[in-house]
């Protein structure tokens, strides 16, 4: 599962990082992100493009947000069916977050990242929902998969993390599911470094897809 992540990188720096074409995007909020914040992600909208949009698919009407989801089993969830295989996205980060339960039942925040990467290509995919006004919003979920080797001591489910040589297949929705497939795979090769931290300890549990 992801339930935070952080983005602290200019405008600019994305930019150059994902070769865009048309940017919708001049400005957001740096730091930590959370379910139902708006944040840049990167689709092919005939160009790559950046553009902002909102974490979390609302669920049959109710307030609460899916934020993750499974790829195992993305394509047996009609919610997530079609976008999986027509509307892929990237949403860049410099880390993101999971908790530990220590022995004495405390959840002790962990930051993952690369030591040799700055921005982190986080795998999603978006729709445009209705919002709270009846108008069509721009919204991701974040994918998921087992946990590899290196988070297995922090969590058993980690986000799906896309290389640089990738982006193109990612973003393309004539890429065959069988590359797709091999994309998925490739996460369990990832050299993260987990880094503990003690100063956010208090965390609210979301319970996620």
């Amino acid at each position: 599962m992801c339930g935070r992540f952080m983005l602290d990188s200019d405008i600019e720096d994305i930019l150059r990082q994902y070769k865009i074409l048309k940017r919708e995007v001049d400005d957001y909020k740096k730091g930590d992100i959370y379910p139902s914040q708006n944040t840049p992600i990167v689709i092919d909208d005939n160009d790559r493009t950046l553009k902002s949009a909102k974490w979390g698919f609302t669920l049959g009407g109710k307030s609460k947000l899916v934020i993750n989801a499974r790829c195992e089993s993305i394509v047996d969830k009609p919610m997530f069916k079609n976008s999986f295989q027509n509307a892929r996205c990237i949403i860049p980060a410099n880390l993101f977050y999971e908790w530990k339960e220590e022995e004495n039942k405390n959840k002790v925040k962990h930051e993952i990242f690369f030591m040799e990467k700055s921005i982190i290509s986080l795998a999603g995919i978006f729709k445009f929902l209705p919002n709270n006004m009846g108008d069509k919003e721009l919204s991701f979920v974040l994918l998921t998969t087992k946990a590899n080797t290196h988070m297995q001591e922090i969590h058993s489910r980690m986000p799906l993390m896309i290389e640089n040589d990738a982006f193109d297949y990612w973003l393309d929705d004539n890429t065959s599911i069988d590359i797709i497939e091999e994309i998925v795979k490739s996460n369990e090769g990832h050299h993260l470094i987990i880094e503990r931290n003690n100063k956010d300890q208090a965390v609210e549990q979301i319970r996620l897809f």
